[in-house]
């Protein structure tokens, strides 16, 4: 049976004064990799004390997933459900909870690898990019594009309205706040996208792709703040990124992601709404 050699998850806080990493990653070396990145309510509501509530409900649904998954016999999407339902409990028992509006629910975006006998299954659930690397060097992205399109169409609007009314991209991104909480509640809905939130009723809508383990070498999976060294000119591809992190330069990608955006602080180059966000990967080799 295959089983993982060596195992590597790092994560970096984005930009912005005093911001809490919201990004949360748990490996069992035994069988399973969880990557949760988490994402605050657009109104900024938060309950829970000493940090936000998109850290807290990422950490804990990483880590209660992750549990689950130690018993073989119980299926990645049913494991998730059962987190997600227990984490969104508990979080709507916080005094105000009930009273908060859709946008204010802190939700997170999911990426599971599970290796099990011969075989290595990736789940996710919004928008993470997960790679599985293949001895004759091909590779397999795993990736819902859905919610970079909505997110997209606001970072040219964005552009559009700094452009015209010769403000910067940060005004922009307040000026516009409606069209990302348009966006947000698009979240779980037909039509729109599917992530993990308190309403859960995400989970049930997975992207899950099955390999068989005598042809990997190695998966990768990682949050959107992360692939943007893709899109930041660091490296080609997908592929071409987890490459680089299974091969133990994770360090240097980071560092050079890090360089680009500050070079690009004014977000004219690569349209986002913000310098750069919370980083997380988890990557795992086989033999």
């Amino acid at each position: 049976m295959p089983h993982a050699t060596h195992s590597q998850t790092r994560t970096w806080t984005g930009s912005g004064a005093g911001r809490i990493n919201e990004d949360y990653a748990v490996i069992h070396d035994d069988g399973c990799a969880v990557l949760v990145d988490g994402a605050t309510g657009l109104t900024k509501a938060n309950l829970i004390a000493g940090e936000t509530d998109a850290s807290w409900y990422a950490r804990e649904l990483a880590e209660r997933t992750a549990a689950l998954l130690d018993d073989p016999t119980l299926p990645t999407a049913q494991a998730l459900r059962q987190a997600g339902t227990a984490v969104a409990d508990e979080y709507l028992r916080l005094p105000g909870a009930k009273q908060l509006r859709r946008e204010d629910l802190p939700n997170g975006s999911v990426a599971i690898l599970r290796w099990t006998s011969d075989e290595l299954e990736v789940t996710m659930l919004g928008d993470c990019t997960a790679v599985v690397m293949f001895a004759d060097g091909s590779a397999s992205v795993v990736h819902d594009a859905t919610l970079d399109e909505l997110d997209q169409q606001n970072y040219e609007r964005m552009f559009r309205y700094a452009t015209q009314n010769h403000a910067t991209m940060a005004a922009a991104r307040k000026a516009l706040n409606d069209r990302f909480i348009e966006n947000r509640l698009k979240m779980n809905e037909p039509g729109g996208y599917w992530a993990a939130d308190a309403t859960c009723r995400g989970f049930g809508h997975e992207l899950v792709e099955r390999f068989s383990l005598t042809q990997a070498t190695g998966a990768f999976a990682c949050s959107d703040g992360f692939v943007a060294a893709v899109e930041m000119g660091v490296l080609a591809d997908a592929p071409s990124l987890a490459q680089d992190v299974l091969a133990g330069r994770g360090e240097q990608v980071a560092a050079a992601l890090r360089a680009a955006e500050q070079a690009d602080a004014d977000l004219m180059r690569v349209h986002r709404s913000k310098i750069s966000d919370d980083a997380t990967y988890v990557a795992v080799s086989f033999t």
